[in-house]
């Protein structure tokens, strides 16, 4: 009986597969053509995919039902699925190992932090923290996550033993006007801290509620600096060789100085600012609201061109996405449903793609061997949730 309900439930995925050894960008199916530069689609029913990571060949995907899915890189084809369901509501997101012969996947969760084989999706650890934790960063001596209980924790990678912790909640400032922290909140959370980014000596991150970006000593989680803006912040910073970068709803995008945790710079955009921003040789580029990618002097904050995307409607055109490079090229998708190539130098259109109709783009932009990969969820009654291969060149 197990052998035959295993046999039924890869055969239900399968069946929900789209790979394009099947499907074939000149033909048409449902009469809807498949844009050329999709290369799989895999959409298992009812799945509800909010994030991916790729390593070695395969693309990692959180399904919001509790799920991990491993998915071939080339093929689109699962090569595991977590058998446990884990909880993904209030707080969620994955690492790579960066432990030299530690070959595991780090995710976060509502119940805590978590490792994950590589090869078959086995647990290995489970550290539990009641509030849950964002998304983790990975450092060769500590694989840290915040919690929404007030705390950023410092884990051992091998085992999940907590080597540090840091209070967050002791010297939480004063709410900005018009942005209220407890309305910012889930429930009766002390906090909601989003995801952490690491160089390797220091980590950062955003506290939502807080409206403001902290840095800490990754060795021993001492605080280094806060930064404090004047909206609700969602994206991951980044760390560029002399500035942080965040941006904020606020409307303005922030260089800070990451030794000091000064102001390097500021730049005001037309909406809010949620995308994660990406440094790259000169240039910061960052995605806002107002339908814009705009490429950003690293050193100077000078706005050296923006790009306008297509606006849908009332919903306009926000990026949520942090901008992926690739050589010249810089693409990003919005989160109406579009994917696009620009010149990185010059802003100028190279390509653009509609990947899956009717379907939002919900995620980061991640690549590996000349291909992004994203995830898509349901627009309303429409769409379908995925994760889908785009061919970057």
């Amino acid at each position: 009986m197990s052998d035959g309900r295993n046999a039924g439930r890869w055969l239900a995925i399968m069946m929900c597969m789209v790979p394009y050894g099947a499907v074939v960008s000149a033909q048409e199916k449902g009469g809807e053509k498949v844009p050329e530069r999709v290369e799989w689609r895999y959409a298992p029913t009812k799945a509800q995919f909010a994030e991916v990571i790729t390593h070695a060949g395969t693309v990692y995907a959180l399904d919001r039902r509790g799920l991990i899915h491993a998915i071939d890189a080339k093929t689109g084809m699962p090569r595991w699925i977590t058998k446990d369901k884990e909880g993904f509501s209030w707080g969620y997101g994955m690492a790579l190992s960066a432990v030299p012969g530690l070959d595991v996947l780090f995710v976060a969760s509502d119940t805590g932090l978590m490792a994950l084989s590589y090869k078959d999706g086995k647990k290995l650890w489970h550290e539990p923290f009641e509030l849950g934790v964002a998304g983790p960063a990975c450092t060769k001596d500590a694989v840290i996550a915040a919690s929404s209980d007030g705390k950023v924790y410092g884990c051992d990678p091998k085992t999940g033993a907590v080597l540090w912790e840091h209070d967050y909640m002791e010297d939480r400032p004063d709410d900005p006007k018009g942005f209220r922290g407890a309305d910012a909140r889930f429930g009766e959370r002390n906090a909601r801290p989003r995801d952490a980014a690491t160089d390797g000596k220091m980590v950062v991150l955003s506290i939502f509620d807080q409206c403001r970006v902290i840095a800490l000593d990754v060795t021993n989680g001492k605080r280094l600096w806060d930064f404090k803006t004047k909206g609700w912040m969602y994206g991951t910073p980044a760390i560029g060789p002399r500035n942080v970068f965040v941006g904020s709803q606020d409307r303005h995008v922030y260089g800070i100085d990451k030794e000091m945790g000064k102001l390097s710079w500021q730049i005001k955009t037309g909406s809010r600012v949620e995308a994660s921003p990406q440094p790259s040789e000169r240039f910061v580029y960052v995605g806002s609201c107002d339908a814009k990618l705009y490429a950003i002097d690293q050193t100077v904050g000078r706005v050296l061109w923006e790009f306008e995307t297509e606006k849908k409607g009332r919903r306009g055109g926000p990026i949520y996405s942090r901008a992926v490079v690739l050589g010249d090229t810089v693409c990003f998708a919005t989160m109406n449903g579009k994917v696009y190539g620009l010149d990185r130098k010059t802003g100028k259109l190279q390509w653009e793609v509609e990947p899956l109709a009717d379907s939002d783009l919900n995620s980061d932009l991640v690549h590996a061997d000349g291909r992004l990969f994203v995830t898509t969820r349901k627009d309303g009654d429409k769409g379908q949730s995925a994760v889908l291969a785009i061919r970057a060149k």
